[in-house]
């Protein structure tokens, strides 16, 4: 396997630092709305428990830099893009972009972030959406929606046998063990299947817009928190899916994929202190757990 962790990240950085497919949405539930001034809050998964989304703005995150793992772009006028991490240099499936930016990747390359007495795994966005003026119906052109986030381990590399059919990605799959799943199941008949989504902003990264941000590459917008006690095994690859732009069709926000490429970072280890992060989100550890109280219910 590619080493693309030459550049260890440690936590503090983190937060600081083809087919056309017109996708329709089953269901609704939850929503976490990052694209106003919310900046942080949880969704409680499918499978794997609760995991935390804050916006975050680390700069530089361009190419060279920001060491994704994955990269996703929509491809001609689909309004969404989904894919999961491979060893790109082989081959590249669904809307992945750029073999040299999609790797394996393994638990034990993970760092365990402390957030008041729960154990995370993180995983880091650049998002690439367009900047400017609104658009003629009046909303962000900036706009992107989450829609899904699956996860599964396994001890061997099988994306061979999966590689663009998403049938394939159900449970069971062929993929590996389903550890988290934002939503599940991954599709229902033609429709994907979305109960828990996220909404974000790619512009403003619920700062004062004064440093420059334009929706594109070199800040990172968002950071996901992912229960650690998820991963049993360390030297299990991971396998990381994500869905974005579904709700393009149904939010009035018109949150669709339509610029450059997404791309997704793991922060990796070791992390000093057992990664304490009450400076990592600018938060006192009970602040967090206010936090998880607050928007982990449904």
């Amino acid at each position: 396997m590619k080493n693309i962790l030459k550049n260890k990240l440690v936590p503090k950085h983190a937060l600081l630092a083809a087919l056309v497919i017109l996708a329709s949405i089953a269901a609704f539930a939850t929503e976490l709305d990052l694209s106003g001034s919310a900046t942080i809050g949880s969704l409680t998964g499918a499978v794997g428990g609760t995991a935390i989304f804050s916006e975050t703005s680390s700069h530089s995150a361009g190419t060279g830099v920001f060491d994704p793992f994955l990269t996703v772009s929509s491809q001609g006028n689909s309004k969404i893009e989904r894919g999961y991490n491979t060893d790109g240099h082989t081959a590249l499936y669904l809307d992945q972009q750029r073999p040299q930016w999609n790797n394996l990747l393994k638990v034990s390359d993970l760092a365990k972030i402390n957030i008041g007495g729960t154990k995370y795994y993180a995983f880091e966005l650049d998002a690439n959406e367009p900047s400017g003026t609104e658009r003629k119906d009046g909303s962000p052109k900036s706009l992107l929606s989450i829609d899904n986030i699956r996860i599964y381990t396994s001890s061997t590399d099988n994306t061979g046998a999966v590689q663009s059919d998403e049938s394939k990605l159900e449970s069971p799959s062929a993929l590996g063990t389903l550890r988290f799943a934002l939503n599940d199941p991954l599709k229902n008949g033609s429709n994907y299947n979305i109960t828990n989504w996220v909404k974000m902003d790619a512009t403003t990264d619920g700062i004062a817009d004064t440093q420059g941000h334009n929706g594109g590459s070199g800040f990172s917008d968002l950071i996901v928190y992912i229960p650690a006690s998820d991963f049993p095994n360390l030297n299990d690859y991971i396998f990381f899916y994500n869905l974005n732009g579904a709700h393009s069709q149904a939010d009035v926000g018109g949150d669709a994929a339509e610029a450059g490429f997404e791309e997704w970072r793991a922060v990796v280890g070791p992390v000093p202190d057992d990664g304490v992060t009450a400076v990592l989100l600018g938060l006192g550890l009970a602040g967090i757990a206010g936090v998880r109280a607050r928007f982990g219910r449904k």
